[in-house]
């Protein structure tokens, strides 16, 4: 009876939370904007720099006018096996060369691809560790805003004016290896891969090793957007993200993936979104993890789960 009551009591709690969050963040900056809004806020306001993350010759056929072609590639460097983001003094100079003040709002999309979704949230998350407050994705990208070609697409590259933004790198957000090794059974850890890379009956791409950080919850990021890439409604995420999960405003979570990019989307979502300010990435995450022999990793057969769900 007890745990009964502990169950629901920290339930409405966490909704009681996210409401106060959600509020908030209405007042302040939306994680999420639509292309309403964002026609608004290009009417009003001269301080806004808009990101393209798609490739080169897709941004050329057409793009959100006054859009900026980013490419995720400049904000991270190859470390062995994997990659990760550049240093603070990298991240300033490519910051400044996309325009960016310390007072911009920076609207990041991409054309509708699920890596370019992925692309999106690691450049917010680069921007946010750096300091840059103001920032949101355009949800559902350049399909929601070239839907029924009703808005304007240009394909002239516009003229970028260097920024002035100062790096201000925000300690404690990014995680490495040795730290994520102390926390194991400790805290909360989320794992943004498909299931089939989760419970170990296949490989990601570039690990040599089966399976997921012992403890860890399969969180699959995929799970948290409907079918045309716009992000699912709060109520939904609460579900699947916080009471699913298990997990309360003020803990600690570390997440990750195969190599960064599939965690960046969950990690946007709970700590931009939802407001879980203690929300870490693991952004070196399987490739670093997974590639040495002295990290503990737990498997489970993909058909071993299923015969006994089965019985």
């Amino acid at each position: 009876m007890l745990k009964f009551l502990k169950f629901y009591i920290g339930k409405y709690m966490n909704k009681i939370f996210l409401i106060i969050v959600t509020s908030l963040q209405l007042l302040a900056c939306e994680a999420y904007i639509s292309v309403d809004d964002l026609l608004e806020e290009l009417k009003s306001s001269n301080n806004i720099v808009i990101l393209d993350v798609t490739d080169k010759d897709e941004y050329e056929q057409g793009h959100i006018p006054g859009a900026i072609s980013a490419n995720i590639s400049q904000f991270r460097h190859n470390v062995i096996l994997h990659k990760e983001i550049k240093s603070p003094k990298e991240i300033q100079r490519l910051a400044r060369s996309l325009g960016i003040n310390n007072d911009s709002k920076v609207i990041i999309y991409g054309h509708g691809k699920k890596k370019e979704l992925l692309k999106t949230s690691y450049m917010a998350m680069a921007f946010i560790t750096h300091g840059l407050k103001n920032i949101a994705l355009l949800d559902g990208g350049f399909d929601e805003w070239n839907y029924d070609n009703i808005n304007e697409v240009s394909t002239l590259t516009p003229k970028v004016v260097q920024g002035n933004f100062t790096a201000n790198f925000q300690n404690g957000i990014i995680v490495d290896k040795e730290y994520v090794r102390t926390r194991i059974g400790k805290v909360p850890m989320l794992d943004a891969r498909p299931p089939r890379y989760y419970f170990g009956s296949k490989l990601s791409g570039g690990v040599e090793r089966y399976g997921h950080i012992p403890n860890a919850i399969s969180s699959f990021w995929g799970d948290k957007f409907k079918n045309d890439k716009t992000i699912r409604d709060e109520d939904v995420l609460e579900e699947i993200m916080i009471i699913g999960n298990k997990i309360s405003m003020n803990d600690e979570i570390i997440l990750y993936c195969t190599g960064g990019l599939e965690t960046s989307a969950n990690w946007y979502i709970l700590y931009q979104h939802l407001g879980f300010k203690n929300a870490k990435i693991y952004d070196g995450s399987m490739r670093d993890w997974g590639n040495v022999r002295d990290t503990p990793l737990t498997r489970y057969k993909w058909e071993s789960v299923y015969s006994c769900a089965g019985k």
